[in-house]
């Protein structure tokens, strides 16, 4: 009998460990999702944003020079700021930076071999942080640095250092 119970709790410990642990990384990029952005402004970014380098030639934004470390992001709050890191010479769309914050930036990958999945901002401890989430592609791709671009829109951020954290699924 006591065997009997041990064996029972034993399956029923296992089984639940099973029903427990999840291969999902979900809670570590759990934040606010950006805003679904008007028309013009998914048209601006999908006609002068490339989603990596190797979908487009480098972009005219006023990005910098980042080595394979770095990852380059703009929190920007005004017209004037997204001016700044804007193509020239583009009518911009209208955004309410009274009621939103645009996030632009650029990061490398170690290939091409990624797609896009989500982005969110966690904005609850002392410092904002920007979660990037990718999936990586099965098969083959070429050994090619890659720069990956990214923007959201989301509702007015407070001010606070902003890290950027990309996370492969």
């Amino acid at each position: 009998m006591k065997t009997r119970i041990l064996t029972l709790t034993a399956a029923l410990l296992l089984l639940g460990g099973f029903v427990a642990c999840n291969d999902s990384e979900e809670s570590e990029y759990i934040g606010t999702p950006p805003v679904t952005a008007s028309a013009d402004v998914s048209a601006f970014f999908k006609t002068y944003l490339p989603s990596s380098s190797s979908s487009h030639p480098e972009p005219e934004f006023n990005f910098s020079e980042i080595d394979d470390r770095d990852i380059e992001c703009f929190v920007i709050n005004s017209m004037e700021e997204f001016e700044a890191v804007a193509p020239p010479s583009v009518e911009l769309p209208v955004i309410d930076f009274d009621k939103y914050t645009l996030i632009i930036g650029q990061h490398w990958m170690g290939h091409p071999g990624y797609s896009f999945e989500k982005q969110a901002v966690d904005t609850e401890s002392d410092k904002m942080t920007l979660n990037l989430v990718y999936k990586q592609l099965k098969g083959g791709t070429p050994a090619i640095m890659t720069i990956f671009y990214f923007w959201g829109l989301y509702d007015k951020l407070p001010e606070k250092t902003l890290t950027v954290n990309k996370i492969i699924i």
